[in-house]
């Protein structure tokens, strides 16, 4: 998707100090958010782009909300 490409550059130029995983990981989940138009932890987990099991992929979501670094 070109705005999550977009939205990418924005803050890896704005936030120069964000980790580059933490960064990935955000706009996954700007991803999932625009793919499956719900803002719960369990539907964007759902909606991650990836080949992983929703178990997972709501778990990687979970480590990110709960990230103190973000």
């Amino acid at each position: 998707m070109q705005a999550v490409q977009f939205l990418h550059t924005a803050f890896a130029q704005a936030l120069p100090t964000i980790h580059a995983r933490r960064l990935t990981a955000l706009m996954a989940c700007v991803s999932a958010l625009l793919q499956g138009q719900r803002l719960t932890l369990t539907a964007l987990g759902r909606s991650l782009p990836g080949q992983a099991y929703p178990k997972h992929a709501i778990k990687r979501v979970d480590r990110l909300l709960g990230n103190p670094h973000l």
